[in-house]
């Protein structure tokens, strides 16, 4: 029988994150189709979230009367791409950056893009369609995450996830030639072996050719690609809808909530290791107890791969701090053979990935700690009232 989990833990693990606190009403994601927007290069937080808010304005929150939930895949636009910024010849700097691609020089962050994979993987595990609309520099961390979601274990419906790209200065969208959109004036253009321009970009009001507005600028997302004033918008929305109809409704193997846990790991053949989550009450959940006051434990593997799966109920949520932690409960090997576990923690707006390996049966971990408040501040009704989410690594 499996023992208690360990009140005291050692902790040495590896954190990989893209997150701050959000404030948010308490609601859990029951849409059937997540829409995540992939930024391209020199792109702020701020931007970021502009451009996914232009994407969804455009494209609407439902589609063939399923509801739409929009999200961001964000990468940060440093080491080579910083050198842009000092370049006085943007279109050779492109050509320099395909190089170094070719010659597997440019490295994407791979902590960004565990981020991104763990955040597909769970969304297509709830039952949700999953569509990438990825803009220039966001089509390398695309395509490597469908590559890695389709031989990474636990497998999921692969069907499910598709890509959009818009701007790219890749050869292939998920390991095929469409679907894609880039203007005749992009810089990516530029970019040896890129799939080619398929759009003449013209004015929406005249229909007249635009032929001025510089091939940098042609790149940007918000401000020309959804632009009002070109006829790219329209087709992109048309593009993303035809990729939508191409997606599968996967099977939902773990249910959605305000707070949710998933924990994986790299090793099967009956390897099995165990999530924990003690609740604000001190409630323990894990897989003896898999009914906590405000979660549950709604999915417990003991083959291996994972996955894990702890939610919270919107309505049953507590105040006050979720501890998070593993524990490597056995293996059929002897010894126990070395396993990397990851735990993905979501909150509305918010997601993080922590990787940790555990080499011992009995061995466990504390991982993260998540804080829910509500927000008191009477003189601001937008903030008052409203729940503030933490996801702190311990």
């Amino acid at each position: 029988m499996k023992t208690y989990f360990l009140a005291s833990f050692f902790l040495t693990l590896f954190v990989v994150s893209f997150a701050h606190a959000q404030q948010q009403k308490c609601e859990a994601i029951s849409d059937e189709i997540r829409v995540v927007f992939s930024n391209g290069e020199l792109t702020t937080p701020k931007q970021a979230f502009t451009a996914q808010n232009e994407l969804a304005l455009s494209l609407g929150h439902t589609y063939q009367g399923q509801g739409i939930t929009y999200d961001l895949a964000y990468n940060y636009s440093a080491d080579a791409f910083d050198e842009l910024l000092q370049s006085a010849k943007p279109q050779r700097w492109y050509v320099e950056l395909a190089q170094r691609v070719s010659n597997w020089k440019y490295q994407i962050k791979a902590p960004e893009l565990v981020d991104h994979v763990e955040k597909y993987r769970e969304a297509v595990l709830q039952g949700q369609k999953v569509l990438v609309v990825s803009h220039s520099q966001g089509n390398f961390y695309a395509n490597l995450a469908r590559l890695i979601l389709t031989f990474q274990k636990p497998a999921i419906q692969m069907a499910s996830f598709g890509i959009f790209g818009v701007a790219t200065p890749t050869n292939n969208i998920g390991g095929k030639k469409t679907p894609y959109l880039t203007n005749h004036l992009d810089v990516i253009t530029s970019v040896p072996g890129s799939l080619p321009a398929n759009w003449t970009l013209r004015h929406a009001d005249n229909g007249g050719i635009v032929n001025q507005i510089g091939s940098v600028p042609a790149n940007n997302f918000a401000e020309t690609y959804l632009s009002p004033h070109y006829d790219s918008r329209p087709e992109i929305v048309k593009g993303i809808s035809r990729a939508l109809s191409q997606l599968q409704t996967p099977p939902q193997v773990v249910k959605s909530g305000t707070l949710t846990v998933t924990l994986t790991w790299d090793i099967g053949n009956r390897n099995d290791i165990d999530l924990h989550v003690f609740e604000p009450d001190k409630t323990h959940v894990y897989y003896g107890a898999k009914t906590g006051v405000s979660g549950y434990l709604d999915v417990d593997n003991t083959r291996g791969f994972g996955p894990e799966h702890y939610y919270s109920d919107c309505k049953k949520l507590q105040f006050g701090e979720y501890i998070v932690g593993v524990k490597y409960y056995s293996d059929r090997s002897r010894p126990a053979r070395q396993v990397t576990a990851t735990v993905t923690i979501s909150t509305p707006g918010s997601t993080r990935t922590f990787i940790t390996k555990l080499d011992t049966k009995g061995k466990s971990r504390k991982l993260a700690k998540v804080v829910i408040e509500r927000i008191s501040d009477p003189s601001n009704p937008h903030r008052d009232g409203r729940l503030k989410y933490q996801i702190i690594p311990l």
